[in-house]
């Protein structure tokens, strides 16, 4: 994913295996607000609105 910093992609990846802002936060040791930016950027950069869409946008083989 050479759109998105390596720190987006970490987020995107939890994202897509399902955890929560705050397991992702506690995870990556950040807060839930910087996880939150990095959603928000990364759907801004992905053209989506959603986590569902990013997730989808980004990893197309895992889409049902």
């Amino acid at each position: 994913m050479p759109w998105l910093t390596s720190r987006q992609e970490d987020v995107l990846r939890l994202l897509a295996a399902g955890h929560t802002n705050a397991q992702i936060a506690r995870q990556l040791g950040i807060s839930e607000g910087t996880v939150g930016t990095h959603l928000e950027n990364i759907h801004e950069r992905l053209g989506v609105s959603s986590r569902t869409a990013a997730v989808t946008r980004a990893f197309p083989d895992r889409a049902a």
